[in-house]
């Protein structure tokens, strides 16, 4: 009995000893994170969490410690592991995932995550309007109107549900509703961030980027270095030819997010437009190492290109942002310009299509538009609605005047449809 206890003690000693080798391990990776040593802090993690395979706070840990590293794809795989670890912890970690994805600009693998905890009914109100806005985001209108019901039919007068409501109709095109809906939830409550930045979206899409400027100068400090707040600040001072303040604005998010590859190519185009091509070749090899695959960078690489006059280079890259996202309206605006510049009228009318299709084409695309099926002499009926559209606006203009009446000469003559009377002779 005497030999078993001494065994137990034994036994004792050792855990005590190894659970203390683990907490100094634990402290060490905190203080290095402390101290800004992230790249350290990840190896301390990594080393507890040897010690102690059954525990996710070292995973978790350690993936923050990757991400302020700036290693997204380590600190993914860190949260992945931890998942596995302890299966009741899943779908808190799954929702650090998804946040992970979209804070490192890949809102498709933050949709995929999410669609699997909605399917698993693991989803609060609160993540199921964060999946419905990310699918309005990508294109995914119906989707998100699908997502959206889950809350509605349970609380029809949500007002957070309402403004991703109203975000939906304004992808969709249904400006008009978008518009008075949003103007309601702002009378009902002014301090309403998601509502006041759709509606400075809104007033940017429309032309009118001072209006824009001035929702969004009553956010709240804490809220304006989000990336999706940051980039339509930018866009909005890009717009008001304030683009060194732009610049300041990006290289502080950029500093935040340092794995965000949308705003480092962003950064990017902003430094090409300052006129430095080669810090802004820079931010975009930068952003394709953390993201190979980004639109949004293959397309400023595409800028660099034409900005240098290398056109095949640029139609190339462009293309390629496509491939990568087939609803990236600035590389659809490029390339349909490119191939009608380049003789190619055919792709340019189908590339101009696709833009006008997905609700992002301005007046004058469309009225380019029925002004090519006017020269074609084909979809003569959709070119009369566009350039009724444009007529609309300005009835005496005589350019849309005369595309009109080219459109109604390339239409078929009517058949009649009435009986057809065969009147013969006596024989």
């Amino acid at each position: 009995m005497l030999l078993s206890l001494a065994c137990k003690d034994a036994d004792t000693r050792s855990s005590d000893s190894q659970e203390k080798k683990y907490q100094a391990k634990m402290d060490e990776g905190r203080a290095l994170m402390a101290s800004e040593q992230p790249a350290l802090a990840a190896k301390s993690f990594m080393q507890a969490s040897g010690m102690a395979p059954d525990r996710t706070e070292p995973l978790l840990r350690m993936s923050e410690a990757h991400h302020r590293a700036g290693n997204s794809g380590a600190a993914i795989l860190a949260l992945k592991q931890a998942m596995s670890v302890n299966p009741a912890e899943a779908p808190d970690i799954k929702r650090k995932l998804a946040e992970r994805y979209e804070r490192d600009g890949l809102p498709r693998q933050a949709i995929a995550v999410l669609m699997e905890m909605r399917e698993a009914e693991q989803l609060g109100d609160l993540d199921l309007l964060r999946l419905a806005h990310l699918q309005t985001q990508d294109g995914q209108h119906d989707a998100a109107f699908k997502t959206l019901e889950r809350i509605q039919k349970n609380r029809p007068d949500d007002l957070d549900a309402k403004v991703v409501e109203a975000e939906i109709l304004l992808a969709k095109g249904e400006e008009v509703l978008a518009a008075k809906l949003m103007d309601r939830l702002l009378q009902e409550q002014p301090g309403l961030t998601a509502a006041r930045v759709l509606r400075a979206r809104y007033f940017l899409r429309s032309g009118y980027a001072e209006y824009a400027q001035q929702d969004l100068e009553q956010l709240a400090p804490e809220v304006s270095l989000r990336p999706e707040i940051v980039t339509l600040r930018v866009e909005v001072l890009s717009a008001l030819d304030r683009r060194p303040e732009a610049e300041t604005l990006l290289g502080q998010a950029v500093a935040q997010y340092p794995q965000n590859a949308d705003l480092l190519a962003r950064l990017g185009q902003i430094q090409l437009e300052l006129g430095n091509p080669p810090e802004a070749l820079a931010r975009v090899e930068q952003a394709l190492r953390a993201q190979p695959g980004s639109a949004r960078a293959l397309y400023v690489r595409g800028l660099i290109a034409e900005t240098a006059g290398d056109l095949p280079r640029a139609k190339r890259d462009f293309g390629m942002a496509l491939d990568e996202n087939g609803r990236f309206i600035p590389a659809l605006n490029k390339l349909w310009r490119i191939h009608r510049q380049a003789g190619d009228v055919i792709l340019a009318r189908e590339s101009l299509e696709r833009l006008v299709n997905l609700g992002a084409g301005s007046l004058e695309d469309k009225v380019t538009l029925a002004e090519m099926y006017a020269q074609a002499r084909t979809r003569t009926d959709l070119g009369l609605k566009l350039i009724a559209e444009a007529l609309k606006q300005e009835p005496k203009n005589t350019r849309y005047q005369a595309i009109e009446r080219e459109l109604k000469k390339s239409q078929p003559a009517k058949k009649s449809s009435g009986p057809l009377i065969i009147r013969g002779g006596r024989r």
